[in-house]
């Protein structure tokens, strides 16, 4: 048999290897088709095939057009492993949003959606403003790379405008999408709007008369006009980032000002919030630093609330939709003519990360929210494209550039946030605190027969969150708003000793619907704050009733107060048993503490017995102090508490009263150390004692009061609980309970 040998030249049919297509249908998952939203900005998710090849050929189209069938230019979004994401501006009333996905030269997928979009112009707007100086060049800091020496592009006063416009657009969608993914609605803040050249597009971003004139609402940017030099703003001495600077808090200060002189819309009265970037924020190469810039944010209930950043970063935002996407993957390295803000802004992408994220970290500060999680913990820097376009770096990190779910809920406290069929915000909803409490095996009673600890969370407002976190560094999270966006009241975990390590800190983390937070470091140590205290090997029961100021029922933790506690007989160096002789109830502008004396000649303090930072004996203050003797055989029958917010945060006042009817002591009625009457008089009654801040803490009819306990301040020592114990009358206290530590205060 002759082999034959294949030429090189003949004709072969070759087996391709097919290309692999996850068939998953091409749609939406976060918009459903007719939804109405309200802001102007949003930020669209979905899925298609996941392409195994070509990725960069790959992309989503969307084009849109108005209910008056004028129609927006289609944008190109990229796809990452069968996901992509699109950002979208929309036009008053019924929107048409057409989606195409781009496979190799071809159309593989289409899908057409409705969105109408409802403004709520009767809600207060964010607003933005660039601040300039008197004399200022009307140039920003601009790299190389962005052409910055040969063309204003991305360094003139209009490209600033038009980045700034951009990136609040980018804000609100980012914000909408976040609240709903919380299940809080799909709610955002508006922005203050003209009518104005629409600068979000390219095509029509360079305004020409009669050529591209298409006109319509648009972000409104002010230009404040400083009475500061550009001098003055680059002073090394108000630069945010120069640890030896004498006023590094100034250019807020200066901003502020200049607002409020240019009057309406950033008069005191109309208590605007708004978003403030410095255009004359300049890097020195030769002292390495950013002038002119501070990254500072501030919220005033009744003033302007302002977040402020520097214009040194804003080269690297987009101008329009169709640099979003570049803007957001662009790694060409920044240079060194611009400014490494936090050594984070080495390539244009880190920079458009840090400068876009860090802005509205500082807005945030302005509508109320503290150093939480996520946006408000620089958690932008990595992550911040994530929530705009979907790329390779998607899949391996996490989202941090979000808001954390406290700020989300406090924000939508305020009008900006607002949405139709939202209930009215009431006094009462915003002021209820979250209580972490002992649980005694689910039983609200006083009834301490063989109960079990257990956890108890409650909140009027309702409850949104709650960790538990036993040890290690991840903790259980309870997520407890439904689909119907209500959320319980009240969270309980019985038999808690036998569901968590003991030997391990049990930190609990509570988060009302309120935006209000309550954090116990340790509820092994609250277990020892039950409202009771039982004698061990003994059938008898020490009760306990206290008052607490407002601040610590409102405070988030009680990591800042040291508990304390004493009985009115303790055991003395002898051995002997010796009873309380006096009470010195130390008040001064407000409630320092009291010290009890005892008939050996000791001392123990209702409050810190020693001093936190040298370990001395503390000593209280209080000019308007009062002691009194304990004649023998009298009981202390009535401990009066004044707890009406007097400035200090902790309770006002105290007096005592005996079984014979003495009374001593100062409740600092009238706020400055002083009662109405003189403090050896019992001034207990008229407008006193009808005021709903004095409250009586008396033992029941079959008790006494054997001893005190409360919680006072770490730093002053001064008190914020004070509280009497009880003890069934005429039973003798076993011996155990003098050597009892939570008894003592030595």
């Amino acid at each position: 048999m002759t082999k034959r040998a294949l030429d090189s030249d003949s004709t072969t049919t070759r087996r391709v290897k097919p290309t692999l297509v996850d068939q998953r249908p091409f749609k939406i998952t976060n918009l459903d088709d007719g939804e109405v939203v309200h802001q102007t900005c949003i930020v669209i998710h979905g899925e298609c095939q996941d392409f195994d090849h070509s990725e960069e050929t790959n992309y989503v189209s969307v084009s849109s057009s108005d209910m008056l069938k004028k129609s927006r230019s289609a944008q190109h979004w990229p796809l990452n492993k069968g996901q992509w994401s699109a950002v979208v501006m929309l036009s008053p009333g019924m929107n048409k949003l057409e989606f195409k996905l781009h496979h190799v030269g071809g159309i593989s997928g289409s899908l057409e959606i409705t969105v109408n979009y409802l403004p709520l112009l009767q809600l207060p707007p964010l607003h933005l403003a660039i601040l300039v100086a008197k004399d200022s060049p009307l140039l920003i800091d601009c790299p190389p790379a962005k052409y910055g020496s040969i063309s204003s592009a991305h360094s003139g006063i209009e490209a600033a405008i038009s980045k700034l416009r951009m990136s609040a657009y980018m804000w609100q969608a980012l914000t909408a999408e976040d609240f709903r993914q919380k299940g809080l609605g799909r709610r955002s803040f508006r922005l203050e709007e003209e009518w104005a050249p629409n600068t979000t597009m390219q095509k029509t971003h360079q305004y020409v008369p009669g050529e591209n004139s298409q006109m319509g609402p648009m972000a409104k940017v002010h230009i404040i006009r400083s009475k500061k030099t550009v001098a003055e703003l680059r002073d090394a001495n108000v630069a945010q980032q120069n640890e030896r600077g004498r006023d590094r808090d100034a250019l807020h200060r200066y901003f502020e000002q200049a607002l409020i002189d240019f009057g309406a819309p950033f008069d005191s009265k109309s208590r605007p919030v708004v978003a403030g970037l410095i255009l004359d924020s300049h890097y020195s190469a030769q002292t390495s630093m950013i002038t002119a810039h501070a990254a500072l944010g501030c919220h005033k209930s009744k003033g302007v609330s302002l977040g402020i950043f520097g214009s040194h970063l804003t080269y690297s935002w987009p101008r329009f939709m169709e640099e979003v996407p570049s803007c957001l993957t662009d790694m060409t390295l920044t240079g060194d003519t611009v400014g490494n803000d936090n050594g984070e802004c080495e390539t244009m992408r880190g920079a458009c990360f840090v400068g876009q994220g860090a802005f509205l970290h500082e807005v945030g500060h302005a509508f109320g929210a503290s150093h939480t999680t996520g946006i408000m913990a620089r958690g932008y820097s990595r992550s911040w494209g994530m929530n705009f376009i979907q790329q390779k770096d998607n899949g391996s990190m996490k989202n941090d550039a979000k808001w954390d779910l406290q700020d989300t809920l406090q924000f939508k406290l305020l009008p900006h946030f607002a949405l139709p069929g939202d209930d009215p915000v009431t006094k009462e909803f915003q002021n209820a605190n979250v209580k972490i409490e002992v649980s005694l095996g689910g039983d609200d009673q006083m009834d301490t027969d063989d109960k079990t600890e257990g956890l108890k969370i409650s909140c009027s407002a309702g409850l949104a969150q709650v960790k538990i976190q036993n040890g290690g560094d991840n903790p259980v999270v309870h997520d407890l708003m439904d689909a119907t966006r209500a959320a319980c009241t009240l969270f309980q975990i019985l038999e808690i000793r036998e569901k968590f390590d003991q030997s391990q800190p049990l930190k609990i983390s509570a988060l009302g619907m309120n935006g209000k937070n309550r954090v116990v470091s340790d509820f092994w140590a609250m277990v020892k704050d039950l409202p009771f205290i039982r004698i061990p090997d003994s059938d008898v029961v020490l009760q306990k009733q206290s008052v607490r100021s407002q601040d610590l029922e409102s405070a988030e933790n009680d990591d800042n107060f040291i508990k304390w506690a004493m009985l009115l007989r303790h055991r003395g160096k002898d051995g002997q048993l010796h009873r309380a002789t006096a009470v010195d109830l130390r008040v001064g502008c407000t409630m320092d503490g009291a010290v009890v004396h005892y008939a050996d000649g000791q001392h123990a303090n209702c409050g810190p017995a020693r001093n936190k930072h040298n370990g001395q004996p503390h000593r209280f203050g209080g000019h308007a102090s009062v002691r009194r003797d304990i004649p023998d055989g009298e009981e202390i029958t009535q401990v009066k508490i004044h707890k009406r917010e007097d400035g200090w945060g902790s309770l006002s006042g105290i007096r005592m009263i005996l079984s014979n009817g003495d009374a001593w002591g100062c409740l600092n009625y009238n706020g400055n150390g002083d009662d109405d009457s003189d403090d050896d008089k019992n001034s207990d009654d008229g407008d006193q004692e009808n005021d709903s801040a004095i409250v009586t803490l008396e033992p029941g009819d079959d008790e006494v009061i054997v001893g005190f306990y409360g919680k006072s301040d770490q730093r002053s020592g001064f008190t914020y609980e004070f509280g009497i114990l009880t003890a069934p009358k005429g039973v003798e206290l076993p011996e155990k309970v003098y050597n009892m530590a939570e008894l003592r205060n030595d």
